[in-house]
């Protein structure tokens, strides 16, 4: 597990460990953009979360999460999730390469019948894709001690039924291709987190559901509660 003294070094005065963004990449599997009904980009679509929705587990450990009601259905999408350790702009492929400090799973969640309004009406996802708890981590682990991470498959499931596995191999852009391709549009920062992507399956849940989430090392679950709108 990565430590604070590798590149977590900047903390708020909460205490919390500090990054400029969360950037997300989206329909970046193209068996997901289909079964969206969307089409499939030669490029990933890329938007933000703020720091401000992010929820981090420990090993082992399980989340207590709120959902919204009355906003719809709220669908969960699984990730593998990439923690910088170098920033840039601009940055080369071999820059975007040595950026990547850690790597953990986790859940990009979406109110997907608001997306899907926004879609029509071509406005941006941020009020679909910006709540609270909407942006859900696992544990670092350091890619040093994960080497293979690339070639291991990511899971969920909820309630103990396989929702969501994904194959980093099947992403349209690898992390580093991602990493790169965002840096030519806005500066990357140190302990910035990029949300991959995710793979089919996609659903939603409900207060009362249990989710597992694995990647390699890690595991942690997650229940969720209902709040209102």
């Amino acid at each position: 597990m990565i430590a604070d003294s590798d590149f977590l070094v900047y903390r708020t005065s909460l205490g919390r460990p500090f990054m400029d963004k969360i950037v997300c990449v989206g329909k970046n599997y193209e068996e997901h953009a289909k079964e969206l009904g969307d089409f499939v980009p030669t490029k990933p679509v890329i938007f933000l979360k703020p720091p401000s929705v992010l929820r981090q587990s420990g090993a082992s450990e399980s989340l207590n999460l709120m959902i919204p009601i009355g906003r719809g259905s709220v669908h969960h999408e699984c990730e593998m999730v990439i923690q910088l350790r170098k920033g840039g702009f601009r940055m080369s492929f071999d820059q975007a390469r040595q950026s990547i400090g850690a790597v953990t799973v986790g859940l990009d969640m979406t109110l997907r019948e608001q997306q899907a309004v926004l879609k029509k009406s071509g406005s941006p996802w941020t009020i679909a894709k910006v709540f609270p708890d909407s942006a859900v981590i696992g544990p670092w682990v350091a890619i040093e001690k994960f080497s293979n991470y690339l070639e291991t498959p990511f899971a969920l499931k909820v309630n103990g039924v396989l929702r969501q596995e994904g194959f980093p191999q099947q992403m349209t852009l690898s992390p580093t291709e991602c990493i790169a391709y965002m840096s030519e549009y806005f500066p990357l920062c140190v302990g910035d987190i990029i949300f991959t992507g995710t793979p089919k399956g996609v659903n939603s849940v409900v207060p009362g559901d249990l989710g597992v989430l694995t990647f390699g090392p890690i595991e942690f679950s997650v229940l969720w509660h209902g709040t209102k709108s």
